[in-house]
């Protein structure tokens, strides 16, 4: 069974330097989303979660909390310690595909928690088992007023997200002795195998910085194909599609010799996606890099406008298109070296570009809005 494969924010950006593209796909029902100005400055920052509604900007006099100046970098919804994990839906439901090794789920401590353990199944057919593990455990616990938590208001009051997916609200004159002591913090990526269809339960323990302990559960369905998307279409040539076979004819694939799938030398093309049962289309969008000019140390530099959006590096501009309906690839090319000054000049040219498309559905056991993210690469002659 091959799965649509499942890539992070840095994945993909070296994905954009080379000539083979594979396809990406992440959970992500929060949108972060960032406002510029002419020169790509950020002005204001928002995050919504498409679901609950629940949102959060920096317009309503919130300030979200970052750990490093390089913060921009970071995939919010992805990284070790993630932010954006206080707007997210809790897992109640998770659909894998049977004889799969590429099935995860990561699962990030918040605030109250320093760790979790004893991941487990109900019943033998399902393994469960952590593939990867991050913690970090404070050894002189105190209370860290605002530097662990999720965002600030305009008073100084203190958000973060608990054990029980609520959001806390910790006034400011009681942040030395109401916030959770402590910086322990930790993240895993767990990893669901199953040889047969069924549906399991599957456990974890919460241990909380005060010494309790919550239980945690939620269910997983396996079935022959649990991938939300069954096929991804362009120009009536699979972009990517969940099948019984890894074995696929190159004259059914966008492929171009010199540079392998998801490349093409079409300008446009009939973009088709079909969903398998359990979840529905909302929107396709296609995503055009935007490209900016900013004068550096008397340097007019182009270059790609770089800053974090959802699960990929750069800015981008998105339209929405029907299903079934014909889109252009984008022609903007993404070098971000273009120099033009008197005693020195830089022009740079890629071999191809970069259009993104954007799948929004929604997952009806989960009951989550999530997104999957696939490149096209148009050559460049």
């Amino acid at each position: 069974m091959r799965n649509i494969a499942k890539i992070g924010a840095s994945a993909l950006a070296m994905a954009l330097s080379i000539t083979m593209i594979a396809p990406i796909s992440a959970n992500a029902e929060v949108i972060a989303t960032w406002e510029y100005d002419e020169n790509g400055k950020e002005k204001n920052y928002t995050f919504t979660n498409e679901d609950t509604k629940v949102s959060y900007s920096e317009k309503d006099g919130y300030k979200i909390i970052q750990e490093s100046e390089e913060w921009e970098y970071i995939d919010f919804t992805e990284s070790y310690g993630t932010w954006a994990d206080i707007y997210k839906s809790e897992l109640k439901v998770k659909t894998i595909s049977t004889k799969s090794y590429n099935e995860t789920e990561t699962f990030t401590t918040s605030l109250d928690v320093a760790r979790f353990e004893n991941f487990k199944s109900n019943k033998d057919g399902l393994k469960v088992k952590v593939i990867s593990r991050q913690e970090y455990n404070d050894p002189t616990p105190v209370a860290e007023k605002t530097y662990m938590c999720n965002f600030i208001d305009k008073d100084g009051n203190a958000y973060y997200r608990n054990v029980n997916g609520e959001i806390v609200k910790v006034e400011k004159k009681d942040l030395d002795t109401k916030l959770p002591k402590g910086t322990d913090i930790a993240t895993y990526v767990v990893r669901f195998y199953a040889k047969k269809a069924g549906t399991y339960k599957v456990s974890y323990d919460a241990k909380l910085k005060d010494g309790t302990t919550v239980k945690k559960t939620f269910k997983v369905i396996a079935k022959e194909d649990g991938s939300a998307i069954k096929s991804v279409t362009f120009g009536g040539q699979l972009l990517d599609v969940t099948v019984g076979t890894d074995s696929f004819d190159k004259s059914d694939r966008v492929w171009t010799k010199g540079y392998g799938i998801n490349t093409t030398s079409k300008k446009s093309g009939k973009i088709r996606v079909t969903m398998n049962k359990d979840f529905k289309l909302k929107k396709i969008e296609v995503g055009t890099p935007v490209m900016i000019t900013k004068d550096e140390d008397g340097y007019l530099t182009r270059r790609l406008a770089y800053k974090t959006s959802t699960i990929h590096d750069g800015v981008y501009t998105w339209k929405k298109v029907e299903n079934g309906k014909k889109i252009k690839l984008s022609k903007v090319d993404t070098s971000t070296h273009s120099i033009d000054k008197k005693t020195e000049s830089i022009q740079e040219k890629q071999t191809f570009t970069v259009t993104l498309i954007r799948i929004t559905y929604y997952d009806k056991k989960n009951k989550t809005t999530e997104r999957a993210y696939i490149p096209i690469s148009k050559v460049q002659k």
